[in-house]
């Protein structure tokens, strides 16, 4: 290595001393290469000088941990030292404890003994609040008592939850019974709801008496504030899966809102059929047609319903939702059932009516009618097919029957002796053609519909 750094330093040397002028440079170099020995003498003793300070201030902070862990070590000791004495405080306490939970209790009571007392009378008051015939029930008045009266029952399960003794599923049960009139007037007052919300839409156009959108926003706040309390228990029951929740909670009083509405809007579209086929041969066509008017009828007037809803429900859309879901089950089942040839094409044509701009693709309705029928069309593309091939069918055997009673006829009319008919020019001829093209234009025509009504083009003659 020696050699090595000799070598190099002669290497240098000669590379400085090329020429014999630069000999009179050597005491500059010189200096210079003194200049730099001291500068790299200097950098390394500040690198060992500051090594030594980061050992030095390391052993320092190594003994002030082991100082430190022993002390810990010491405090740790004398606290489980002192903790010793409170198992034997805890069983001392337990009367105390016992004590305080008693005067919760009492103190519950205390503050809801005007409930307690006046249960009975808090009871008669709902009734008398739900069979308000003037406004159709009172139904925020009598939510308010509700209110009341669950709340002391709630408060006092609350305390008896906290307890941990065997004998508090008795005292559970005793307050549910005491309060158990409470659930019946809740089931009366949700009763009331779903009828008023059942007729949400009647009620909108003001054609019930005594009625009106003011009774619909009273349920939807009842709902909605139903749902807060509902909230509040579950949001505490998903932070501590011993909380305690009331009995009958969430009660999920939004859904069934929902569910109501729902019902009616499939009641609305089923109810419209008043007749069958042995009844009215039209009758799928008087149905449909119906359907038609009722549920025109009926967006228009959700349309006017949005206001009374919350915003984030978005009642409109989960109208037209129900509507075409409730028109898709019916005609669905219609299509299950053996049509005759008629009836497939009122069918056929009047689902492909039902996206133009004279139903739900309407201006007035603003429906995106194109995107609904894409997600959820209303028969399925295999019932559509299965529908043309029986329309296919039957026109196949109607003009056999056609064509076949037409010839039986006209060979009649040949066998007579009579003489054959004769035109303006004396020739003779006879109107089988004419009946034969008439019954092709008629049934090319239907075919056509039935096509339209498909979205696909079906080879007649097969």
């Amino acid at each position: 290595m020696d050699a090595d750094v000799e070598e190099a330093a002669l290497e240098q040397v000669a590379a400085l001393l090329q020429r014999p002028d630069q000999l009179e440079k050597l005491p500059e170099l010189k200096k210079r290469a003194d200049r730099k020995k001291l500068a790299v003498e200097a950098m390394l003793r500040t690198g060992v000088q500051g090594q030594l300070e980061g050992i030095r201030t390391a052993i320092a902070h190594l003994q002030t941990a082991s100082e430190d862990v022993t002390a810990i070590s010491q405090g740790v000791a004398d606290i489980r030292e002192r903790l010793k004495p409170f198992p034997q405080l805890k069983e001392k306490l337990r009367e105390l404890r016992d004590a305080n939970a008693r005067h919760g209790q009492y103190a519950a009571a205390m503050e809801n003994l005007k409930h307690i007392f006046n249960l009975q009378a808090t009871l008669q008051e709902i009734r008398d609040a739900l069979d308000d015939d003037k406004s159709g029930g009172n139904l925020l008045l009598a939510h308010k008592h509700i209110m009341d009266l669950e709340r002391a029952r709630d408060e006092l399960l609350a305390e008896v939850h906290k307890m941990n003794e065997t004998n508090t599923e008795k005292e559970q049960n005793l307050l549910v019974n005491f309060f158990k009139g409470v659930d019946v007037v809740v089931a009366e007052l949700s009763k009331n709801m779903w009828f008023i919300l059942g007729r949400t839409l009647e009620m909108v156009k003001g054609n019930e008496q005594g009625g009106g959108p003011q009774q619909v926003v009273t349920c939807l706040r009842i709902v909605e504030r139903e749902e807060r309390i509902d909230n509040f228990y579950m949001d505490a029951r998903s932070k501590n899966s011993s909380a305690f929740v009331p009995p009958g909670r969430p009660r999920n009083w939004k859904e069934k809102a929902l569910r109501s509405l729902e019902k009616t809007v499939v009641n609305r579209v089923d109810g419209n059929q008043l007749e069958d086929r042995s009844l009215n041969k039209a009758w799928l066509a008087r149905y449909l047609e119906v359907c038609r008017n009722v549920i025109m009828d009926d967006l228009q007037s959700a349309k006017v319903a949005i206001p009374c809803f919350p915003p984030d429900w978005q009642i409109y859309d989960r109208y037209v939702n129900m509507y075409h879901s409730a028109v898709c089950r019916k005609l669905r089942e219609v299509a299950s059932d053996r049509l005759e040839k008629s009836e497939l094409v009122q069918l056929m044509s009047w689902i492909k009516f039902y996206a133009s701009e004279d139903m739900l693709g309407h201006p007035k309705l603003k429906i995106n009618a194109q995107a609904i029928l894409q997600d959820s069309p209303v028969l399925t593309r295999s019932t559509l097919n299965s529908l043309c091939d029986q329309f296919v069918e039957m026109s196949r055997e109607d003009l056999k029957l056609w064509l076949k009673n037409t010839v039986s006829h006209e060979t009649l009319d040949w066998n007579k002796n009579v003489r054959p008919s004769e035109d303006n020019h004396g020739y003779f001829y006879t109107d089988l053609p004419n009946t034969v093209f008439g019954m092709l234009k008629d049934t090319c025509v239907r075919k056509k519909r039935i096509s339209y009504g498909c979205g696909v083009h079906v080879k007649f003659m097969g």
